[in-house]
């Protein structure tokens, strides 16, 4: 005679299919987790390259003006306007060292 336990069976499948649509729902949640930390990232590169490049214009703004008062004609005017000579010979400073004899 055969006894017939069809709820035996399926307890221990309906287990392991709630294990499996849990992981698969872990899954899914890391998954878009991921995505998003993606997606913000993107948009703060995105940011810091376009400050970056306002940046660059800026720093070369700013070395066009340091040459254009640096230029030779400019300071030449300088030279008029503070009635300054040119050194033919000029002396730079020097370091003195002094000797001690020693007896």
């Amino acid at each position: 005679m055969t006894i017939i336990e069809p709820n035996k069976a399926r307890y221990s499948y309906n287990l392991s299919l709630l294990l499996l649509a849990l992981s698969l729902v872990g899954l899914v949640l890391c998954n878009i987790y991921i995505y998003n930390e993606n997606v913000s990232l993107r948009h703060s590169i995105s940011g810091g390259s376009k400050n970056l490049q306002e940046l660059q214009v800026t720093n070369a703004e700013l070395k066009n003006e340091l040459y254009r008062i640096t230029d030779i004609s400019n300071l030449t005017n300088l030279v008029r306007i503070n009635n300054l000579i040119k050194e033919t010979r000029p002396k730079y400073f020097e370091k003195t060292v002094d000797v001690l004899a020693v007896n």
